[in-house]
């Protein structure tokens, strides 16, 4: 049976601003644009692991206010039967977007901090042997996710953003796939060169797929003795890199699901980071009020 991806993902709005420069402490500025996207790192990686022609069940939480996003992961074709809805408002985040198609984001957590064990362990009991567990680290109870889909026997990918001191204390040595860009690589290696921050990491974590994404010089995945390079794909304009690199993971995840080919992985999520970038939103899907 075709292995599928469990993803115990956050469900934000984004409120997406464009500005001619980011807000300043004391300050007040009008903005040129707002639009209203669907947002989250796990809506967006569910969303590409689907665009990519992967099989994906989302696990999470919203709002009331954020039941327009469970309709809009169930009309693509993500199984959302443990996608629940919560007393707590929607998780959301506030993005400015400059004119250099930089962003500023604040995010609250809201309803993706509210997910119970019994509800995981739900989700994790319905899983077939070949599927994959994602996780990202804007939803509570990361370790108890990685420890209990480990038990089942199960490969675990995390997404390490957004980076905080707590990651530190997750069971990342059970992982099976980090993702991680150059800011999150240095946290967790202490090293800013990315042959160094490698080297630690692998030492550390001998038995975990590294996937490190580099901005506009690519990317990276290192195994063992193994380690590709990708190049960045030219996006033509820059207009907004919100959401890029979950378009990189969710592509890349889906297609190694499939493969298990690596460099056609990278290959695959580079053109689809490249796409996110040329567009605004990070699933280029409007609200509809």
């Amino acid at each position: 049976m075709r292995p599928s991806i469990l993803n115990f993902g956050s469900c934000n709005i984004d409120h997406v601003y464009t500005v001619d420069e980011f807000v300043n402490p004391g300050e007040t500025l009008s903005s040129k644009t707002y639009q209203a996207f669907p947002g989250g790192k796990g809506l967006n990686q569910s969303i590409a692991i689907r665009e990519a022609g992967g099989s994906c069940t989302h696990v999470g939480r919203v709002g009331t206010d954020g039941e327009w996003l469970k309709y809009l992961l169930t009309s693509l074709e993500i199984n959302t039967d443990f996608l629940t809805v919560s007393t707590e408002p929607t998780g959301h985040a506030i993005i400015q977007i400059n004119q250099e198609g930089e962003n500023a984001i604040i995010t609250h957590g809201g309803a993706n901090h509210t997910t119970t064990k019994s509800k995981i362990d739900a989700a994790l009991e319905r899983a077939k042997p070949t599927d994959f567990v994602l996780v990202q680290n804007e939803v509570n109870h990361v370790s108890y996710i990685i420890e209990r889909a480990k038990r089942k026997g199960l490969q675990v990918a995390f997404n390490a953003a957004p980076i905080n001191k707590g990651v530190e204390n997750y069971p990342l040595n059970e992982l099976d796939f980090l993702f991680l860009n150059e800011t999150e690589g240095e946290h967790l290696s202490g090293k800013k060169e990315t042959g160094e921050m490698i080297r630690v990491l692998s030492k550390r974590f001998p038995e975990t797929k590294l996937i490190i994404t580099l901005g506009g010089d690519g990317s990276i995945y290192h195994y063992k003795e193994a380690t590709l390079k990708q190049i960045a794909i030219d996006p033509g304009q820059i207009v907004d890199t919100t959401g890029a690199g979950d378009a990189f993971v969710g592509t890349f995840l889906a297609f190694f699901v499939e493969t298990g080919r690596p460099r056609e992985a990278l290959m695959k999520a580079a053109k689809a980071s490249a796409k996110c970038i040329s567009r605004r939103g990070a699933t280029n899907l409007l609200k509809n009020v």
